[in-house]
Parts: structure tokens; C-alpha cells; sequence
């Protein structure tokens, strides 16, 4: 066959046809060699239940519980007056001996943060030398402190003597700082703060 001379409009009729016979010849084929499969009805599992005509006697004895109240239909109040009567009173933090309770708190061991927490009242708060003795240091503390700022816990962290620790440690728990900032956001941290004492 000549491609160059060959022409594909003038040979489409005879291409359809002849796909069509190729295609209705296989359909025959397949009805006549293919078996028939038979179709089976659906049946579902049938599950073995176990019925109980008697209850045991520990479910014989059970009282059932009273129905549930029905809830009040809300009703609007006519003047304020009545609005103040049905509200509801304030929330008790108080224990039952009339203590208000202690929330246990703990910061993390280690916190990032951009802005270290600053002391405000230094200047008021005195650390006072013992006259007594006539040595010079330093006593390390850890504070925690919370995200006001307050002092929540004071640990002694290097000693110099018990009597400056005393000192050191009493007079840290007066103290007042400015939070930590991490993200712009105020953070309780664990601050070492140590306290120098000097001869003058």
C-alpha cells in the first residue's frame, strides 16, 4: 500500500464498518464460548441470641432512679428590681474554714524569654550587713516568679552564712519586679538573683 497516495477520508466509511463487524463478531463469540453464571440470592448471617427469662437476683433488687426535674421555663423580669432577686450569688474561693486555698505554683525549669524580669523596688528594700561579722561575698538566689511579677518562692542556691542567707532571703521575698516577656506575652520564670554584700 502506497502511504502516499493512501487517503485517510476516503478509507473512514470502511474503517467504521469494519470495526463494527470486529466488534459485533466478539459479542457473539462471548455469548457463545463464555459459561453463564448463575446469580445466587443474598442470605444474611444469622447470629445466635441468648435470651434470658430470669434476672439474676443482684438486678432484681436494683431501685430505679426518680425522673429528672424538669427545667424552669425562663420567664422575663418585669423591672430590675426582680433581676437583682434572681441572680445568682457571687462564687465562694473560700474552704469550708473560711481559707481562701493555696494554688500549689511551679515554673517551668527553663523558659526563653526576650525581656528578663527587672527589680522595682530595690532601692527600698534593705539588705542589711551584719555588723557582726567582717567577711564579704555573695549569696545566690533562685526566684520564682510569677506573670505579675511577684515573688512565689525564694531557694537558697549558693550559702555564704546562714546568718547573711537569712538576710538574703528575707529580704528577696519583698521584692517587686516587672514580669518576663516571651512573645510579647508575660512568663513565670526561675530568676537567680544573688545578693552582695560588701564591707564599708
Amino acid at each position: 500500500m502506497d502511504r502516499k497516495n493512501y487517503s485517510f477520508k476516503k478509507m473512514f466509511r470502511l474503517h467504521i464498518r469494519i470495526g463494527f463487524l470486529v466488534t459485533l463478531v466478539a459479542f457473539v463469540l462471548g455469548f457463545v464460548f463464555i459459561p453463564e453464571f448463575e446469580t445466587k440470592p443474598y442470605k444474611p448471617r444469622v447470629r445466635t441470641v441468648i435470651r434470658i427469662d430470669k434476672m439474676p437476683p443482684q438486678l432484681e433488687n436494683i431501685a430505679k432512679p426518680p425522673p429528672p426535674r424538669r427545667p424552669k421555663m425562663p420567664v422575663a423580669a418585669k423591672t430590675d428590681k426582680d433581676v437583682e432577686v434572681t441572680t445568682i450569688d457571687k462564687t465562694n474561693f473560700t474552704d469550708e474554714d473560711g481559707k481562701v486555698p493555696v494554688i500549689e505554683f511551679e515554673p517551668p525549669p527553663f523558659v526563653a524569654y526576650q525581656v528578663p524580669p527587672k527589680p522595682l523596688n530595690l532601692d527600698k528594700v534593705k539588705f542589711d550587713y551584719p555588723a557582726v561579722f567582717q567577711i564579704e561575698g555573695a549569696v545566690f538566689l533562685e526566684l520564682w516568679i510569677d506573670k505579675e511579677g511577684n515573688v512565689r518562692k525564694v531557694i537558697l542556691t549558693k550559702s555564704l552564712h546562714p546568718v547573711f542567707d537569712k538576710v538574703a532571703i528575707e529580704g528577696a521575698k519583698k521584692l517587686e519586679f516587672s514580669p518576663a516577656i516571651q512573645w510579647d506575652k508575660p512568663v513565670a520564670v526561675r530568676y537567680s538573683f544573688p545578693v552582695h554584700f560588701k564591707l564599708e
